[in-house]
């Protein structure tokens, strides 16, 4: 890996302040029994970072994981394979109705369009699967940039990406369009933080 690729590698990574990353071991919590209610799944991890640090860290719970990122390093090893999708304008190279466990985690307010990758993952999944989401609420956002720009408790970078923070209104809308039943709505971490989980019909 070239020195460019290895200071981004770290700057949205390796470098994450450890509050950060104390964060994303929350959300894991949160989301932990979605993967061990079914023997072995099928899961892909959508914008699973540069190395899909999350699908190694349940390898062992899983059948088999994808993970897909537009700054992914391509590798495979095991049962988890992680693919670099830019040059697949959002489309997920798997079969229809493959995947048993669809995870978009602290994703959906990085993106600018947000139409093909919610079609891609309901498109993947299998009847009876479950999409697990995870998005910063509303109220969440002065706090974020206070955490953030101020005390630098939280990657900068990451928060400047942030395109729209998302109303629970909107995240059940998402479902209803793609023929889901919301199971679960939850805010998390002083409801700054809101989890929705989706059950595919």
């Amino acid at each position: 890996m070239g020195k460019e690729g290895k200071k981004k590698d770290e700057l949205y990574e390796d470098n994450w302040p450890l509050f950060e990353k104390f964060l994303g071991y929350l959300r894991y919590l949160k989301i932990k029994k979605y993967i061990q209610e079914m023997d072995k799944p099928v899961c892909a991890d959508i914008g699973c970072g540069f190395n899909g640090r999350f699908l190694f860290s349940i390898a062992d719970k899983i059948g088999y994981g994808y993970g897909f990122d537009l700054r992914a390093n391509n590798r495979k090893s095991g049962n988890i394979e992680i693919i670099n999708n830019q040059d697949l304008d959002g489309r997920l190279p798997l079969e229809d109705g493959t995947v048993d466990r669809v995870f978009l985690l602290a994703v959906l307010e990085h993106l600018d369009e947000t139409a093909v990758i919610i079609d891609e993952s309901f498109r993947v999944l299998k009847s009876g699967g479950k999409i697990i989401m995870t998005t910063p609420t509303t109220i969440a956002k002065p706090v974020l940039e206070f955490l953030s720009y101020r005390l630098h408790l939280i990657s900068e970078e990451s928060i400047r990406e942030h395109k729209h923070y998302y109303t629970k209104k909107e995240l059940q809308n998402l479902l209803r369009q793609h023929d889901c039943e919301c199971e679960v709505y939850k805010t998390f971490q002083i409801c700054f933080n809101q989890l929705l989980v989706g059950k595919k019909k």
